[in-house]
């Protein structure tokens, strides 16, 4: 009797035990979902074809911008993304870039153009102008925030590559530069989030549609897991 009793308390615990494995291991594919979809596409799709689904992502956006009056305020070229990830172009040239030509095309003003700190809600002179200055000063936020993110992308990108170069294995590679990604990820996701949500609270307060907070933030969850891959293909790359 005290065998059975030993016996069944033995299986009891066993399978506990391979329940919090089995939720364990799901919670890390979960997490990973992301990730392990990234690395997929990249070996899946050309760099290639991976810049033309980030294009495709950006053209979304930009169609949505017109539904508030935006239009001619582009994101940045493939060409200028890879110049800011390798540091031949800074944040400001990048940033300034895309104003300067949005001003030629007649559709934002210098002086309604964000500092970190503005007062959005005073932009215009009426409803309509101030949902379409609203949303140009935020895009312009978020365009600056890539291009930060880039940039910090591209330096560690570099020091993987060094190191990967410098004969350091794949192991260590992960043990040293993952955590460093999933922070930068983490920082980014914070500070995107933050901005989509003063947006929001910006147009609420115009009583103005909201419809692009939703194209931005899927845009952006898209364009990040695409970018991985593309990063993925380019880590073996010699640039």
């Amino acid at each position: 009797m005290k065998k059975k009793k030993e016996k069944g308390g033995f299986l009891k615990i066993f399978i506990i035990v391979i329940a919090i494995i089995v939720i364990f291991i799901l919670g890390i594919v979960f997490w990973q979902k992301e990730n392990i979809k990234a690395v997929v596409d990249a070996t899946k799709y050309s760099g290639e074809d991976i810049e033309s689904q980030i294009e495709e992502n950006k053209e979304s956006v930009e169609k949505e911008l017109e539904q508030y009056n935006v239009s001619g305020l582009r994101d940045f070229t493939p060409e200028e993304e890879e110049a800011i990830r390798k540091g031949t172009l800074t944040v400001e040239e990048a940033i300034e870039k895309i104003i300067s030509e949005s001003n030629n095309n007649g559709e934002l003003k210098d002086e309604n153009l964000p500092e970190n700190n503005s007062n959005v809600s005073n932009i215009g002179e009426n409803g309509e102008d101030k949902v379409s200055q609203v949303v140009s000063e935020y895009t312009v936020r978020l365009y600056s925030l890539k291009a930060t993110y880039l940039g910090k992308i591209g330096n560690l990108i570099d020091q993987a590559k060094a190191d990967y170069k410098g004969g350091m294995g794949a192991s260590a590679l992960m043990s040293k530069y993952l955590s460093r990604a999933n922070s930068l990820e983490k920082e980014a996701d914070s500070k995107v989030n933050s901005l989509l949500s003063e947006l929001e609270k910006e147009l609420n307060s115009l009583g103005a549609d909201t419809s692009i907070i939703g194209t931005m933030r899927k845009s952006y969850e898209s364009e990040k897991t695409l970018k991985k891959s593309y990063y993925i293909s380019l880590f073996n790359q010699k640039k």
